[in-house]
């Protein structure tokens, strides 16, 4: 009977290990986190440069935006100037694309014309960025606003990868380290829209604000220096 218990309990270790291992995975990231070593905020390229935003309605008071050429399909390249933040948690064992997993990239977005999109990548080694160019297929676009939906009326959403962008594909997430690169599709000078927490998760189930909010993923302060919305907006 001792003999049994014991290899009971290591069975049940065993199992709950294992279960740990294959779990479902919901990562969020915030893009205040970027990596300023790595990413080309501030930066002008061909016209377009990324901003802090504050605004009280995204998570810790800061968004991102890059007012700025509307046509970012044209800069070189498509989508430059980036930002690049690392996956604050690792991807486990049995949970990456090559193991069977559907990762589907999502973004808390604020869009008030239509100038309405950000490209995503992805990269285990800030080098290597899948896919290797930006085009329609990778990118966060609501063209809801454009068709009169709701989600043009300037409040907060989550945008899906293939939602308004017939053809999008999900992300080659691979086991371990990886980094998640944002750039701006399309923008303007006036009205342009703004980016705050990204996730990127396997479950196949929708974020929500309050899922965000109780995540490990810890927001930005309020006192990182921000233009603030309404000087953007009479800007």
């Amino acid at each position: 009977m001792r003999k049994f218990i014991r290899n009971f309990t290591l069975l049940c270790c065993f199992m709950m290990i294992s279960g740990l291992a294959i779990a479902d995975q919901v990562i969020f990231i915030d893009v205040a986190h970027f990596t300023p070593a790595d990413s080309q905020f501030g930066v002008d390229v061909d016209g377009n440069t990324w901003i802090r935003v504050a605004d009280p309605d995204a998570f810790g008071g800061v968004a991102f935006s890059g007012p700025g050429d509307n046509d970012r399909d044209a800069a070189t390249p498509p989508g430059a100037p980036f930002l690049v933040i690392k996956f604050p948690r690792d991807v486990l064992p049995g949970e990456g694309t090559a193991d069977g997993k559907t990762w589907v990239p999502w973004a808390r977005m604020r869009i008030q014309t239509d100038a309405n999109s950000f490209f995503w990548q992805v990269s285990t080694d800030k080098a290597d960025w899948k896919p290797a160019d930006n085009t329609n297929v990778n990118r966060w676009n609501d063209d809801d606003r454009n068709a009169g939906g709701s989600k043009g009326d300037g409040l907060y959403y989550w945008q899906d990868h293939i939602t308004g962008n017939d053809g999008g594909i999900t992300a080659d997430i691979a086991v371990g380290v990886n980094y998640l690169r944002v750039g701006v599709r399309e923008s303007s000078a006036d009205g342009p829209p703004f980016i705050d927490v990204a996730c990127f998760r396997n479950d196949g189930a929708e974020p929500t604000d309050a899922e965000a909010l109780g995540s490990e993923t810890s927001v930005e302060p309020q006192s990182k220096l921000a233009i603030t919305w309404g000087t953007l907006k009479t800007q």
